[in-house]
């Protein structure tokens, strides 16, 4: 099933709890889940609205700081659980890119039903169109 990346992309949050400064942050946990909590209310933060609260993140990160920040993240991509991150939003994101780079056609054999992304190495969240191919169902199962 093909989802639209301007629909994936309009679903991410803009200005939310996700993004306010009374946020706390534990973890990772074993299964390198973190542990988000709006320290004002005591609960999870919502991830459409904001509340009375809502006070924007602001920081002195540099473009080191995010760089570093962001290398850990991607560190972190090849710790989880594969079925996880074939659930991401970046994954999301890069299927569909990868699904019209190769024409929405199995590589195989060029069907276009039931299309899959298929890894060739383990770049998850670091993977570029060298490291997928896409492929049919039919094509899989020989």
């Amino acid at each position: 099933m093909n989802i639209n990346i301007n629909e994936l992309e309009e679903s991410l949050p803009k200005e939310c709890c996700s993004f306010c400064t009374h946020l706390s942050l534990d973890g990772p946990d074993e299964n390198y889940q973190y542990s988000i909590k709006c320290i004002m209310l005591d609960a999870l933060p919502e991830s459409n609205k904001h509340c009375e609260f809502f006070s924007p993140e602001n920081s002195t990160l540099t473009t080191e700081d995010l760089d570093n920040l962001y290398i850990n993240y991607l560190e972190a991509c090849i710790k989880i659980n594969y079925d996880n991150y074939l659930n991401s939003i970046h994954f999301k994101l890069f299927k569909e890119k990868a699904l019209s780079y190769y024409n929405n056609k199995c590589v195989l054999c060029g069907s276009s039903d039931n299309l899959e992304v298929h890894h060739v190495n383990k770049k998850f969240g670091r993977e570029n169109l060298d490291d997928v191919f896409v492929v049919c169902s039919d094509c899989i199962a020989k």
